[in-house]
């Protein structure tokens, strides 16, 4: 069994058990990521994640409070900020979210396994502006059905692919305003930027590229801006950057 099935037959224990905000728990406006990454400070948007740790590399940063992150990614004008809500395997948690939505005036996108209609409208109360929809684990019906309903929440989505597979699955079942190309192989969490330029030339034009796992340095940032990408999501990277006003304005030293 790969993590990724792991993970997935995991949310799907969690859900017998999910118990729903009564409603909304911020009253923070909801904020447009996709705006804010066409709008970015910087030759390509950022999205900045907030990750305390991960199955291939363990537990990123002991002293963790996600609130302060979130903050020093607002003061460096990220565009937005990903927030991990799974428990298990990212020790994150959905109240991080909700505290971040709180203190911060960035749009925020829900990065979880989503596979049932319950976990996008907890996602609404929990302070969402966006969400994360991964292709690898839905049927196309089943990804229609979140996106939509993501859509009449009020919520953007970003869809998440791998290959070209999924990539066909997405276009054919849902117009996203975002599509998220993986480098990392959620089955074997290896990472390869060529995944990026693999996928490039099939998303349509007008729809925002982000290009997702693997950016560590200026190198990496100019690469993914030389073959197409409208942003990246930086977790790792972030996390463990003592400085991250240094960290982002290192990776775009060499664009204008």
């Amino acid at each position: 069994m790969t993590i990724l099935q792991t993970i997935t037959n995991r949310k799907k224990e969690e859900l017998t058990s999910l118990q729903l905000p009564a409603e909304r728990l911020t009253e923070a406006p909801k904020l447009s990521l996709a705006d804010a990454l066409r709008n970015s400070s910087y030759p390509l948007g950022i999205i900045a994640e907030v990750k305390k740790a991960s199955p291939s590399k363990g537990v990123l940063l002991e002293d963790f409070h996600p609130v302060a992150i979130a903050k020093e990614y607002e003061s460096v004008n990220a565009s937005g900020i990903s927030v991990l809500t799974d428990r298990d395997f990212f020790q994150g948690h959905a109240q991080y979210l909700t505290d971040i939505k709180n203190e911060v005036n960035l749009p925020l996108l829900r990065k979880d396994f989503l596979i049932d209609h319950r976990q996008v409208t907890e996602a609404e109360r929990i302070g969402a502006d966006a969400i994360l929809l991964i292709a690898a684990i839905l049927e196309g019906k089943q990804l229609q059905e979140l996106y939509l309903q993501a859509e009449e929440l009020g919520m953007e989505v970003l869809v998440e692919v791998h290959n070209e597979e999924e990539l066909e699955k997405v276009l054919t079942w849902s117009k996203p305003e975002i599509i998220g190309v993986n480098n990392r192989n959620l089955n074997t969490f290896e990472t390869d930027l060529a995944t990026s330029a693999r996928l490039q030339p099939l998303i349509p034009e007008d729809i925002l590229f982000i290009s997702e796992s693997g950016v560590h340095n200026s190198r990496d940032a100019q690469y993914l801006a030389s073959i197409g990408a409208d942003g990246l999501l930086i977790g790792e990277g972030f996390m463990k950057a003592v400085n991250k006003k240094e960290f982002i304005h290192s990776l775009f030293s060499d664009l204008s």
